[in-house]
């Protein structure tokens, strides 16, 4: 690895070409979902969209050594100031660095979600109107501007090395590459209450007032169940992906940057300047009303579920008076 690899550990990539099995997976799940869509599902995989997803994939590799030069410099700094210095030779440093910075992603990602200036980057990883893996390559080109790359820096002013902090992010991002799919139901329950699966991770890309904004999880789902955002895959409700104002362009310089545009117009168009300040930093505006349509949706069920319990503890009480 060059010097900033060193200094900034390993990328999802230099992962999957140190490990070729990891490649090998991959593409198999691609052709398994390509035969999947077309014979179970008989409807088109969606090529457009899947070439799209490789043009913003090879924009953000444009932009990446950029952010790789301003971060390196930046991680070490922080670094030199560390409170402690963690032995990364010991396997209890490595847990203790793999559940700091899965919590710490928990957060970025719901900052992405619930700050507009950072959705407006993270809104292309959203954009896809189909489920499949090539949503791993939906990744914005401005996340150096956006500054949620600031989130991990608690871990290395901690005293766990860059690179360890890095690297660990990383194999967060590996282990999402193949939960990005409607072919793979849910996991046995050990598996779905603990960490995230394909199942919770369909709740997260759909745009259903009932799911938006929900399952921030990287690896462990735990996060989300402590802090209220898990909502499980219903039976009744099919995720419908993409985002609130579906977007159907398939040209990646429009993805990426759709919704700066949409911030900048409502920024522009801001008669104060607290006004603009929440149309840059406030929570994303075409989210408000869903939001709302959530919560009723939300007491709506609660009310049904309450209502069927009530049913059948009166049908169970009568048949216990019956014998």
């Amino acid at each position: 690895m060059n010097d900033a690899s060193n200094i900034l550990g390993d990328s999802p990539y230099s992962i999957v070409i140190r490990n070729p099995e990891l490649l090998t997976a991959f593409l198999l799940l691609v052709a398994c979902e390509i035969v999947w869509r077309k014979f179970v599902r008989e409807e088109e995989y969606g090529a457009a969209e899947a070439a799209a997803s490789v043009g913003i994939a090879i924009g953000r590799a444009v932009a990446k050594p950029v952010m790789i030069f301003v971060l390196a410099g930046l991680y070490v700094l922080v670094y030199q100031w560390r409170i402690f210095t963690f032995d990364m030779t010991k396997w209890w440093s490595w847990v203790l660095v793999f559940l700091g910075a899965d919590f710490l992603y928990y957060w970025m990602h719901r900052f992405k979600h619930e700050i507009r200036w950072m959705w407006a980057d993270h809104a292309v990883h959203h954009s896809g109107n189909r489920m499949n893996v090539f949503m791993n390559f939906r990744l914005g080109w401005t996340g150096l501007i956006v500054g949620t790359w600031l989130m991990h820096l608690p871990l290395v002013l901690v005293g766990f090395p860059p690179s360890a902090v890095i690297t660990t992010y990383a194999l967060s991002l590996v282990w999402q590459a193949w939960i990005h799919t409607d072919m793979i139901g849910k996991l046995p329950q050990p598996f779905e209450w603990i960490l995230n699966t394909p199942s919770h991770h369909r709740v997260h890309h759909s745009r259903n007032p009932v799911y938006l904004d929900k399952n921030y999880a990287g690896i462990l789902i735990v996060w989300d169940r402590m802090f209220g955002t898990f909502q499980e895959e219903l039976e009744d409700e099919p995720c419908d992906y993409g985002l609130v104002h579906r977007l159907t362009s398939v040209n990646p310089l429009k993805i990426a940057f759709n919704e700066w545009g949409n911030l900048i117009h409502d920024v522009r168009n801001a008669k104060t300047w607290r006004e603009r300040f929440r149309a840059a930093f406030g929570y994303p505006g075409d989210k408000k009303a869903v939001i709302e349509a959530q919560a009723r949706i939300m007491a709506e069920r609660e009310k049904k579920a309450k209502a069927k319990a009530a049913e059948q503890s009166r049908v169970a009480r009568s048949h216990a008076a019956a014998e």
